[in-house]
């Protein structure tokens, strides 16, 4: 009964996590998996946006991307949105693994998982990135039981096979390799530690090299080492703020592990600090960090709970390990009648959550559907000045099955894809600033897609050039669509527009 109480809360902390297909970056990852399949290569450049250039590209989330368009080709949004719940319930059941081993106690194991995978919340979407996350910590997973139990040619390869999975699936290896090394050294001044840290690195670094790419994926991460600075108007590259979910998630557990090391006495290493500190730091800066700061904190919480136990109980004068105890102690007491009540209860949640989403699979009010369908329903000219949000899914609407391009997209979610320049100009669209018709006048664009509220919007509405004819309610998506003066003075028996009546 409690290893079903077990699998059941992973099953509602992976589905509370999980809300309609909301990430723009899905559709391009479909798009890109669809091109794999059909040509059974992985692309080398960009063909996808108007300004590349067939500017050198790697496709480094191929294997993911692959399997995307797998599962949007066999089921559709549907589809999609339980490969999503499924994602976020693998996700859960890792934490509460993995917690579970370190701290050699499951149940302390499993308070960690729900804290760790509830702290993602906010950053949960179909993408590589959420996949990622399970990588991490299993990683680190793997360096505590190097450390626990030493090297073993076993570990050493799942270590490489870890590596290589993570070059597949995302540009992140490097804070695999970060994770494991930090994890597995004890003390710098020891040589075994310091060896048994460089080895376990450098198997999961020889993994990273297993790709179509032959590693190029390095020199793609260095060349997007400056992204989160040069892109901060994203919000995944901004800084966090405490009125953010997963933020005071982070600084509470920091908080509470700083206390509960100090009062208990079971102290971290310095690399392990290292590792929650400076992936906590990251995530302060950019938002993108957050899930790995909050997968990494309660790893080490974890181990202080593991250095507890091991402790003679008198030597622990701590509140903290005095509650997980008794807790502990009322749980291992129930009766499983009692158990399995509760195994029942936590599952309707879990229905609940997911029976909602079955209906809306797609946040329509993040995803351009609504406004596209009526692009193509009206036959509206290209070419399309799009937002960077917007842009994937117009690849992935104005492209083959076989993932080739119809149209051409101006930007999109790609951003070591798009010109530098074009960026620059979509920037002062994007916010309203002098040189705003730049943009409009490097794309020459037919018709426009964009957010309602915004600079632009407000600023075209004004133009005299400029026809709104489609603008969708709140209620459903928040995208208006212009076409020209010309375009709509010839259509006026099909097309409808306030502005230019």
């Amino acid at each position: 009964m409690k290893q079903l109480l077990w699998v059941s809360l992973v099953i509602m902390v992976g589905s509370y996590i999980s809300l309609s297909i909301g990430d723009p970056d899905l559709w391009w990852h479909i798009t890109i998996g669809r091109w794999i399949v059909s040509h059974h290569t992985v692309p080398s450049v960009d063909y996808w946006n108007m300004f590349s250039g067939d500017k050198l590209w790697r496709a480094y989330s191929w294997s993911n991307e692959v399997l995307l368009a797998l599962v949007d080709q066999w089921a559709g949004e549907k589809g999609l949105l339980i490969f999503q719940i499924l994602l976020a319930c693998s996700l859960a059941g890792t934490l509460f693994y993995i917690y579970g081993r370190i701290a050699r106690d499951y149940f302390v194991g499993s308070l960690l998982g729900i804290y760790g995978t509830v702290a993602c919340f906010n950053h949960f979407t179909l993408r590589p990135q959420a996949f990622v996350w399970i990588l991490f910590a299993a990683t680190i997973g793997v360096a505590d039981a190097v450390v626990e139990r030493g090297i073993s040619k076993k570990r050493l390869a799942v270590c490489a096979v870890l590596g290589c999975i993570w070059a597949n699936s995302h540009l992140t290896a490097v804070l695999g390799l970060a994770a494991l090394f930090l994890w597995s050294v004890q003390d710098t001044r020891q040589r075994v530690s310091l060896r048994r840290a460089i080895i376990l690195s450098f198997a999961f670094f020889a993994g990273t090299l297993i790709t179509p790419y032959y590693g190029g994926e390095w020199l793609t991460f260095i060349a997007k080492g400056g992204h989160p600075l040069q892109y901060n108007v994203i919000s995944e590259f901004q800084p966090a703020t405490i009125l953010q979910y997963s933020t005071v998630f982070v600084v509470l557990l920091g908080v509470l592990l700083v206390v509960a090391c100090h009062s208990g006495r079971a102290l971290p290493t310095l690399g392990r600090i290292m590792l929650g500190g400076g992936m906590t730091l990251a995530g302060l800066t950019a938002l993108k960090f957050l899930p790995f700061a909050a997968i990494a904190l309660c790893a080490i919480f974890a181990v202080w709970w593991r250095q507890c136990a091991q402790m003679a109980e008198g030597l622990v004068d701590d509140n903290v390990a005095e509650g997980l105890r008794q807790l502990r102690a009322k749980f291992l007491g129930l009766q499983d009648k009692t158990v399995g009540a509760l195994a029942f209860f936590v599952l309707v949640l879990s229905i609940i959550n997911i029976r909602p989403l079955l209906q809306r699979p797609v946040a329509v009010e993040i995803i351009p559907k609504t406004a596209v369908d009526f692009i193509n329903q009206h036959n509206l000219p290209h070419p399309i000045l799009n937002e960077f949000g917007t842009g994937g899914y117009l690849m992935y609407r104005y492209s083959t099955p076989q993932g080739d391009p119809i149209h051409k997209v101006s930007i999109d979610g790609r951003t070591n894809v798009n010109a530098p320049e074009v960026w620059d100009l979509y920037y002062k669209s994007l916010t309203g600033k002098a040189g705003w018709e730049g943009y409009i006048e490097k794309v020459q664009p037919n018709s426009i897609i964009w957010r309602q509220g915004s600079p632009l919007t407000s600023l075209l509405l004004l133009s005299p050039e400029w026809c709104r004819v489609f603008a969708s309610g709140s209620e459903d998506e928040n995208f208006v669509v212009f076409i020209k003066r010309d375009e709509f003075n010839s259509r006026r028996t099909e097309l409808s527009s306030i502005d230019c009546s």
